[in-house]
């Protein structure tokens, strides 16, 4: 039988220890809320559609977010890293049918229209699969 080695800590140096961890473990989460308070909703819903544009597995239930035609412009920027132009966005939705889907009014914006991320996804890969 092979030696094992073994720590022994008083009760004083585990609770030390353990205290310490949990501090670590605390400052790590104050951090990271920290860094999502400070992110725009605008912002955390682009990044979460670009993820799930890459990756329909990423997001559970797509037909539960949503995205305005902003959030959608700024998908891909153009060459110079703006925000596509509205032009664009309203050649998309026509070229791929994404203007008869089903909206909702932005509970943000008021007047301004909304689309599931299905959706969106359905219509961001006619558009790019015609080019």
């Amino acid at each position: 039988m092979e030696a094992m080695q073994a720590l022994v800590l008083t009760s004083i140096q585990l609770r030390d220890m353990l205290t310490e961890a949990a501090k670590q473990g605390a400052a790590l989460a104050v951090q990271e809320l920290r860094a999502d308070l400070l992110q725009a909703p605008e912002d955390v819903t682009l990044q979460t559609l670009r993820r799930y544009l890459a990756d329909p597995a990423s997001l559970a239930n797509p037909h539960e977010h949503w995205a305005d035609s902003g959030v959608i412009r700024r998908v891909q920027s153009t060459a110079s890293g703006k925000p596509k132009s509205t032009a664009w966005f309203m050649k998309f939705q026509r070229q791929t049918g994404l203007n008869q889907c089903a909206t909702r009014q932005s509970p943000a914006y008021g007047r301004r229209r909304e689309w599931t991320f299905a959706d969106i996804k359905l219509a961001w890969d006619a558009y790019y699969r015609r080019r």
